[in-house]
């Protein structure tokens, strides 16, 4: 096993000495702002972490999605969901919490951090690929879909969740199901765009598919769903990935005239408050963010004991929440007496 690198590694690596490199970590003495950033620069490339007394334990949360901060003041509160329940957790279990968003963040961090957990990674992500390089203990919520070695990762069953939501469009009428997906390459959005392609082919049916870069949030579903009701075959059903696309499609439909659920049935796959209170109240998949945020800090005290990494891992399935948006009848089925 290689050694752990030490403070005097990095002070070497830094061009200074180890006790420049001490209070560059602990602020006790000033040092240049330049000095303390080739000091944690150093610490980074070598994958250091500074010492701490006992019980003292500090995470990095890195948020992902990226693009969900742009659009934080108008999109989706399911992300703001997974990420307040992940830090009410690691909270409660005694962790100090920094946030990041990129690896060039984290850089100037890493010596004063114990671990990482990483939301929602990209395929191929590279803050994974980086932290696993230096030896940094780091687990993630979802699987980098390109990494089939690291095994510190808990999900939710993005396919079954994908499939239950599919069949309740399909059971209430839908004939032609179109889906409105983000862009971003990771387990979620290509999960449920796997299992639309893959249905949509089986039974025969047409794919009717836009991809949309998250941060047009509500403008950008409108707009894609307004794209889809002018084709040949238009649509009487969407899935969505994100619950302001789910919005936009709403809005698209009802300004042609179209009513929902009569005409259109909608359906997205994180439920929300916007979902819920949305003009149609809007049928989703619901999560227990609660048990999701415990699992995966569960699995992080495991991997700071050094134990073994589990052989199976965790893969959550949602409840369908049914709302007017789907709330038309099952063909066939009676009406109420």
């Amino acid at each position: 096993m290689t050694e752990r690198p030490r403070l005097r590694d990095v002070a070497a690596r830094a061009g200074v000495s180890p006790t420049t490199a001490s209070h560059a970590f602990s602020g006790r003495r000033p040092v240049s702002p330049a000095t303390k950033a080739a000091v944690l620069k150093a610490a980074f490339d070598l994958g250091f972490v500074m010492e701490r007394d006992a019980g003292q334990r500090t995470v990095g949360l890195l948020l992902r999605p990226p693009e969900a901060i742009p659009g934080f003041a108008s999109g989706s509160d399911a992300y703001t969901s997974v990420v307040g329940a992940v830090l009410v957790a690691l909270l409660s279990a005694g962790f100090s919490v920094s946030s990041f968003l990129t690896l060039d963040d984290i850089g100037a961090q890493i010596g004063r951090l114990d671990a990482f957990v990483l939301l929602h990674p990209r395929r191929g992500d590279e803050v994974l690929r980086a932290l696993i390089r230096r030896g940094i203990p780091t687990v993630t919520l979802d699987r980098d879909p390109d990494d089939e070695e690291f095994p510190w990762w808990i999900s939710a069953d993005h396919v079954a969740n994908a499939r239950t939501l599919l069949d309740h469009l399909l059971e209430r009428g839908a004939r032609h199901p179109a889906l409105i997906v983000g862009s971003t390459q990771n387990t979620y959005l290509e999960s449920i765009a796997g299992v639309y392609v893959e249905q949509m082919r089986a039974r025969g049916l047409p794919v009717l598919v836009r991809e949309l870069d998250p941060v047009r949030g509500r403008e950008g579903g409108a707009a894609a769903a307004e794209s889809l009701l002018r084709t040949p075959t238009p649509p009487d059903a969407f899935l969505t990935s994100s619950d302001v696309f789910a919005v936009g499609t709403i809005e698209a439909a009802r300004a042609r005239g179209l009513r929902v659920p009569e005409d259109v049935l909608v359906a997205n796959m994180m439920d929300s408050v916007i979902a819920e209170r949305a003009v149609v109240p809007i049928t989703a998949m619901k999560a227990n963010m609660q048990v999701w945020a415990s699992q995966l800090t569960r699995l992080l005290e495991r991997r700071l004991s050094s134990a073994a990494p589990l052989t199976s891992h965790l893969r959550l399935e949602f409840d369908l929440v049914e709302r007017a948006s789907t709330g038309r009848p099952a063909p066939g089925a009676r009406p109420a007496s």
